[in-house]
């Protein structure tokens, strides 16, 4: 009987803290840009490009230090190069636009600043010629904010691509392609 009163309160406060922070829990915009490159062994030095950043988010507060934070968006990366074309011939378009989704983890470091962390997995959603790209991505992200209101913030991320975006004729020849962007945006917290 010890144990299930026990369990009953730890349920209840369970419950009430959760839904405390639920009532707490923002949604937000970042609007900002990338500053990207592909890490590939295809040509050497390639230009980097700025492309746009759109991100909806949650800041879901799991006490005064800590929050999670999902996000859904759009990212433009790849290279200033519009294309390549390799020895088969077939062009290669070099500048990819990613819808992703992830959830970071976020460390409130002082009242104004804060870390966070985490992993987006990413859907291309370029045209594909040749099929010569994955569908799909992962980032491993990570960076910090400065709150300069109660709703608005700044944000500075590093992004890096964790799988190949390579496929068919160019992977089948050896080539691979690593996504790599810093990411530059303001954050408004609704």
């Amino acid at each position: 009987m010890k144990r299930i009163i026990l369990l009953l309160l730890v349920v209840s406060f369970s419950t009430a803290a959760v839904a405390q922070y639920r009532s707490e829990t923002k949604f937000g915009l970042r609007l900002g840009a990338n500053y990207s490159t592909l890490e590939t062994d295809l040509f050497e030095d390639p230009e980097s490009r700025i492309g746009s950043s759109v991100t909806f988010f949650a800041e879901i507060p799991l006490g005064n230090t800590f929050a999670l934070v999902p996000e859904i968006g759009f990212d433009a990366l790849g290279v200033k190069e519009d294309a390549i074309e390799p020895q088969d011939g077939n062009m290669v378009d070099l500048k990819t636009n990613w819808m992703s989704a992830g959830l970071l983890g976020q460390i409130n470091v002082t009242r104004f600043l804060y870390v966070n962390a985490g992993a987006k997995l990413a859907i291309n959603v370029s045209e594909n010629d040749d099929n010569d790209y994955y569908d799909g991505d992962a980032w491993a992200t990570g960076g910090l904010g400065v709150r300069l209101t109660d709703g608005l913030s700044i944000d500075a991320r590093y992004g890096y691509g964790i799988t190949n975006i390579y496929e068919g004729n160019l992977a089948a020849q050896g080539f691979e392609a690593e996504n790599r962007f810093y990411q530059l945006t303001i954050s408004y917290r609704m």
